[in-house]
């Protein structure tokens, strides 16, 4: 398929006029849409985004020159990071940000505003542009348990399910001290299904150090309302719910569990009655991926008020081992106009915020191998991300700094190829 024929077959687009300048179809949302919201989606656009960005600024600019002690070299380093900013996003400036209660996010894998996380994660940002040798890494996905009862088409992790576990759940805690230590103000807690460990999980986020900012993935199946609301009372910021398609049969069949699907959604409705903001994540299969699908997922994602959608491309790793699963150049474009168009268009204000790492994965590489984060498996070692599939080292011992400093130089050739 030629350039012309993708963006004939995906009419939705930025605002951007140097971008492709397509017409905006927004006739073709599905009908659904329109149907009765079950939960208000949080989002804030217009003034009232502009007014909290600037206040946001005005505290990256408080901290900076806590930093330097010096105003002008503060302006200096504040210029220095919306360039780091701009790369990520290719120059497009976010439509909205999401609210939960007094915080405000700008992104999934960016802690809410104001926080102590949030100060944490800009002085790692500060840093990294001036220290080479300092580790940059602020966010780590980790496995904390191997208990699984799902059958899931593209699990990383397959080959490992349901063996006994190795970590205690005084190493998970041991862990996650060590890495706040590295400077990590984000930790993503995976499995397997975590909720399998759900005191252990308790007991993890009651003994955390102050500033992280926790989310917990699952498929949703066993989240009850009593448990996100003690979750949430226990330090847990967000839930993101494994949803791979917006048809129920679909999903059903990629989890092969029936029921997941609507378990899934009553999963959303109790943590969102919980005061737990939500993400779905998407494996984005080829069977998947087309305008349809992406807009009628994106609205379903509206309809819940879910605050995120992740995106993820399917790997040949674990279950998905020796299959042909890589994504086409065309499924690419579909998948890059989608994330510009919901989060950088101003008639899709109301959407979640999707997070795509191949979005700018592909143009400045990956921000795994501990150049963003990194991936903790359910044994305690350290792998570049949950796709790699190679155990680096041990987290439970070492120089934990060290490690991930030669880890960073090494480097992650996940997109590579793509370049």
């Amino acid at each position: 398929m030629m350039q012309s024929q993708i963006q004939t077959a995906l009419p939705i687009v930025s605002d951007r006029t140097d971008k492709r300048s397509l017409e905006l179809t927004v006739n073709e949302k599905p009908a659904f849409e329109n149907d009765v919201i079950v939960h208000p989606n949080h989002t804030t656009a217009g003034r009232l985004q502009k007014f909290v960005r600037l206040l946001i600024w005005l505290n990256i600019f408080l901290i900076s020159f806590k930093k330097t002690g010096n105003p002008f070299k503060a302006f200096f380093e504040l210029n220095k990071l919306k360039q780091l900013r701009n790369q990520y996003r290719n120059g497009f400036v976010l439509k909205k940000f999401v609210r939960n209660g007094f915080r405000f996010y700008a992104g999934y894998n960016i802690p809410g505003w104001p926080s102590v996380s949030f100060n944490r994660y800009v002085n790692r940002q500060l840093t990294r542009m001036n220290d080479s040798s300092t580790p940059t890494l602020h966010t780590i996905i980790f496995g904390i348990t191997k208990k699984c009862g799902f059958q899931c088409e593209h699990c990383y992790e397959w080959e490992h399910l349901n063996q006994a576990e190795t970590l205690l759940k005084d190493d998970l805690v041991a862990i996650v001290k060590r890495f706040y230590q590295a400077g990590v103000s984000q930790v993503q807690l995976t499995g397997g299904e975590p909720l399998n460990r759900f005191k252990d999980l308790l007991f993890l986020l009651q003994e955390s150090p102050d500033g992280i900012d926790y989310w917990l993935y699952t498929t949703g199946y066993s989240l009850t309302y009593e448990k996100a609301k003690a979750l949430k009372q226990n330090g847990l910021t967000g839930i993101t719910i494994s949803l791979d398609h917006h048809l129920a049969d679909n999903h059903d069949r990629f989890r092969g569990v029936k029921n997941a699907y609507n378990k899934a959604l009553i999963a959303v409705t109790n943590a969102r009655k919980a005061g737990l903001p939500v993400c779905f994540s998407l494996c984005a299969t080829r069977e998947f991926i087309s305008k349809e699908n992406l807009l009628a997922y994106a609205a379903l994602a509206k309809k819940y008020g879910v605050s995120f959608i992740q995106v993820l491309e399917p790997r040949a790793v674990g279950h998905y081992s020796g299959k042909a699963v890589q994504l086409t150049a065309v499924d690419h474009s579909l998948l890059n106009e989608f994330y510009e168009t919901i989060n950088y268009n101003s008639a899709y204000t109301d959407y979640p915020i999707v997070a795509y790492p191949g979005y700018y994965g592909r143009s400045i590489g990956c921000s795994g191998g501990g150049v963003d984060y990194l991936y903790v498996d359910m044994d305690g070692d350290v792998h570049n991300c949950p796709f790699c599939q190679k155990k680096l080292f041990s987290s439970l011992g070492g120089d934990l700094q060290k490690k991930i400093h030669q880890m960073k130089l090494n480097g992650c050739a996940a997109f590579s190829s793509s370049l």
